[in-house]
């Protein structure tokens, strides 16, 4: 069908960094606004298709401006924006696929701050540049009231742009539906149509020949579209581009398609009520954009240790009534790092500028501060909690002199133990020396140990941990007790190149450093496929340099008014990729937590590595891998490899929340070569499944290492490829990243069957740490849990309300079938319950009390967010 009319929506693209500082860009989009506001009142005389409007692109730029606006200014945009010229968008930033449930949740603050304080009408939420979105975000912004959903990828290493323009109903988990627009590219008012250029000749041929190769395409059967438009000179943080006289003389002209200027709102709501027979489409939008979280592999892996502390400090708000003073600042530092924006635009052509430098030093020291308050708040708030729980003394109330034993041998004392997750678990966990006030004073005790992060053990030779005992405990889920640690003697079997425990031997590869053997009762569980396999990859050819990788021409020779030049390439990349040159086996060794075998490789460039495999007491394997990485600024990626069986392999994978299975269960066209675990990677073949838990790097491959196919992925082979770190990107992202050690852990075992609850719980258990607090001489006190639901498949998390009081509960139900749950709290009745949005709106729907628990239903794949009131 002919295009008849374009909604043409003005606004900037919001990078936190690339073109400027990203300080300096808060400032600078508040002149943005305030300029817009002036384009909006000196055009509001001309005819309604003409008038100028403006959509602020996220809530946090536009909630900025609000905190810092004059009252008369703030009049000002909101008599426009009542009058329909100016309107926000109703996502914080733009995202990466690293944000979790729970930190999402809490994002949308940000809106509820311009809906509530502001009086914004925020209804569509907006993600530009960024290729997809997490598929625990739907149900969420369907409670939070949105009408639709509009995402303008970026082609540049993304979905093609022959896929853009697809209209459809995106059904949620829940089997609930939000309408999608994945439109064009952002750059295409500006730089496809020459808009701002005042030129009609030139933007009609523009436009007549992408509409006619949209028609040719097909799948777009509307006479309606939607088209933004930014500033030709500077597409991303750009002053606005003046075109009410243009649009005003191009309709006056007869011209077609007739151009119309709209806000964000009223463009996806013309093109929505065409749509009226679009498809619905299921499942995750998986990002081809996340692979650059590789290219800062350290602080992701610290931001995921921080960012899954959240809901242990909600938990412990809930617990003491209050939530920690710092929370608000430790997850506006994290929801930074997950933000899209990780450096300059000359990141790579210009790696050692200032410019450069001080923009990766400011996104990774997003990863640092969220790190550190969360460290803070969660040692403020479970010392407390551990002292108000156990009335006694706890960790740093007795002053010791630095190096000084303490009062009591750290084996005789009690340890208050809270298990943050909702799974069951074991906890077995050092027993770390008595610091007694000495620094580091803002970190638990336990946290002071390399069993929580390689490389926390900061203390200097003497501050030993128990040589004899460790913290040993079954707790249930939201479980807490008191405990005596425990004698143990270091379990296991060693041997020249291998090691064994109970009924677990482990033999190391001397050719490869990989697993060669893996025996569980006698039973081989190494088959055809690599398990462990470090595998380094480079272009064959350097001097190809990225545009190799990713197009057939460099960035810069794109041609950005013709969006179909920006592709991927139609010959395949050649890559390098090689396992280690020289392997070493090292030291055999027991520990408290079971029999450990380092390996040593090393590279030819100059890389290398030492792995260390440990057969922990209760069951599975851990790996820990060690890189001593050389600055590469030439394309390189570190991969390892694990795989089971042969054959047809089934992949299941946690992005948050919901477990799919890669290639299925997402949006057509997505990016099907890489993920961002949330949770487990899971393999099934008919030899038995494999499951593996990664803490700290999120990038997973199903089947094989797919980076020289990136849109159509080659290879199924039933094999996990985690893709450790990578500089594959051209801009943006950081040219190498050396001269300092990089770590990553990993767990896996091998069920006979891929169980997505025992998966689950497999992860939880490896990924999160229990809270551990020293208690000194508090009597022992049997585990129970602070809040029970009785059925283990649902997912449940639980804070303090922000508005009002009482308490704030999110159930999941990830499973494709009801579950009717009862929830209880150990510490007091609950007298009441409402359904609420993440943001505490009532929706209106109460909740069955029974015996002072709450009884519901969660329906197949839905999130239920309560208000609980206490009796």
């Amino acid at each position: 069908m002919p295009i008849q009319e374009i909604h043409l929506v003005s606004h900037t693209h919001t990078d936190f960094g690339f073109t400027d500082y990203p300080d300096t860009l808060l400032r600078h989009h508040n002149r943005i606004i305030d300029r817009a506001i002036d384009i909006c009142e000196a055009e509001s005389g001309r005819e309604d298709r003409a008038r100028f409007r403006w959509t602020c692109e996220v809530a946090a730029i536009t909630a900025n401006w609000f905190r810092t606006a004059s009252t008369a200014q703030k009049d000002r945009f909101l008599r426009l924006h009542r009058e329909g010229l100016m309107a926000a968008g109703g996502m914080a930033v733009h995202w990466t696929p690293l944000i979790s449930p729970a930190n999402a949740a809490r994002s949308m603050r940000m809106v509820d701050f311009l809906r509530r304080e502001c009086e914004l009408d925020v209804r569509v939420a907006w993600q530009c540049d960024v290729n997809g979105l997490g598929w625990h975000w739907l149900d969420l912004l369907i409670d939070m009231g949105m009408d639709g959903f509009v995402l303008a990828p970026n082609p540049h290493r993304g979905m093609p742009f022959d896929t853009q323009q697809r209209v459809f109903n995106w059904q949620a988990p829940s089997g609930r539906s939000l309408f999608a627009l994945h439109g064009w590219h952002y750059s295409v008012g500006a730089w496809g149509f020459f808009l701002g250029d005042d030129d009609m000749e030139k933007t009609q041929s523009a436009i007549d020949r992408m509409l006619a190769n949209l028609e040719k395409r097909g799948g777009y059967e509307l006479d309606t579209i939607l088209c933004q438009v930014t500033n030709p000179a500077a597409i991303d943080n750009g002053f606005p581009t003046n075109i009410s006289a243009f649009v005003e003389r191009w309709n006056a002209e007869g011209r077609t398609p007739v151009l119309r200027l709209s806000t964000l709102d009223q463009a996806l709501a013309a093109v929505k009520a065409k749509a009226t027979n679009a498809p619905t489409w299921r499942g995750d939008w998986p990002d081809y954009w996340v692979d650059g979280v590789g290219s800062t592999s350290y602080e992701t892996a610290l931001a995921r240790s921080a960012e899954r502390h959240l809901p242990a400090l909600e938990l412990i708000g809930a617990l003491r009534g209050k939530e920690a003073p710092l929370m608000a600042s430790a997850t506006d530092r994290l929801q930074f790092y997950d933000e899209h924006t990780w450096g300059a635009f000359c990141s790579v052509i210009q790696p050692d500028s200032p410019f450069t430098r001080s923009q990766l030093s400011w996104k990774t020291g997003r990863a640092y501060e969220g790190f550190a308050l969360t460290q803070e708040a969660l040692a403020d708030e479970a010392r407390s909690l551990a002292r108000e729980r156990t009335g006694q003394a706890i960790e740093n109330d007795l002053p010791i002199r630095r190096g000084q034993p303490g009062p009591t041998p750290i084996e005789e004392q009690s340890y208050y133990v809270l298990n943050p997750t909702g799974v069951a678990r074991r906890v077995r966990w050092p027993v770390i020396w008595d610091y007694g006030g000495a620094a580091p004073q803002t970190i638990l005790h336990a946290y002071l140990s390399d069993e929580y992060l390689p490389g926390m053990k900061v203390d200097k030779q003497g501050f030993a941990s128990s040589a004899t005992h460790i913290i040993d405990v079954e707790l249930p889920a939201f479980g807490k007790a008191v405990v005596k640690p425990v004698a143990v003697e270091p379990p296991g079997e060693l041997g020249e190149g291998w090691i064994g425990n109970g009924g677990w031997r482990l033999e190391v590869d001397p050719k490869t450093g990989a697993i060669a053997s893996l025996a569980r009762d006698g039973h081989e569980l190494v088959g055809e496929q690599p398990l462990g396999l470090l595998i380094y990859e480079s272009l064959r050819h350097p001097e190809k340099s990225r545009a190799s990788i990713f197009g057939e021409s460099g960035d810069w020779q794109y041609d950005w008014s013709r969006l179909e030049t920006i592709a991927w390439p139609r010959t395949a990349p050649e890559f390098v990729r090689r396992p280690a040159e020289t392997v070493a086996i090292g030291e055999t060794r027991r520990t408290l937590f079971g029999p450990e075998i380092d390996v040593h490789l090393a590279w030819s460039h100059g890389d290398t590595a030492v792995v260390t495999y440990r057969l922990p007491d209760d069951g599975a394997v851990e790996m820990r891998i060690a890189v001593d990485k050389m600055a590469v600024e030439a394309p390189e990626s570190l991969h390892v490899l694990f795989g089971r069986g042969s054959g047809e392999a089934g992949f299941r994978f946690d992005v948050g929340d919901h477990v799919i299975t890669p290639g299925e269960d997402q949006i057509p066209e997505s990016c099907r070569a890489w993920y961002a675990l949330q949770g487990f990677a899971g393999l099934e073949t008919a030899e038995g499944a494999l499951v593996v838990a990664s803490p700290d790097a999120p990038l997973v491959q199903p089947g094989g290492i797919h980076t020289d196919h990136a849109t159509d992925p080659q290879g199924d082979d039933p094999v996990l490829a985690f893709w450790l770190l990578n500089n594959h990107w051209d801009v943006n992202f950081a040219a190498a990243q050396g001269g300092r050690k990089l770590f990553y852990r990993f767990r896996f075992d091998f069920p006979e069957a891929l169980d997505e609850l025992g998966a689950r719980v497999f992860a939880e258990s490896a990924m999160t740490a229990p809270v551990i607090v020293r208690a000194y001489d508090a009597a022992p006190v049997a585990a129970s849990p602070v809040l029970s639901i009785d059925d283990a498949a649902v997912i449940g998390r639980l804070r303090r309300a922000e508005k009002g009081e009482g308490l704030v509960l999110t159930l999941v139900n990830p499973t494709a079938e009801a579950r009717r749950v009862s929830v209880g709290l150990r510490d007091a009745d609950i007298a009441g319950a409402e359904r609420i949005s993440a943001v505490e709106e009532l929706l209106g729907i109460a909740g069955e009390i029974s015996d002072g628990n709450l009884s519901c239903q969660v329906p197949p794949g839905a999130t239920q967010v309560y208000r609980l009131a206490l009796g």
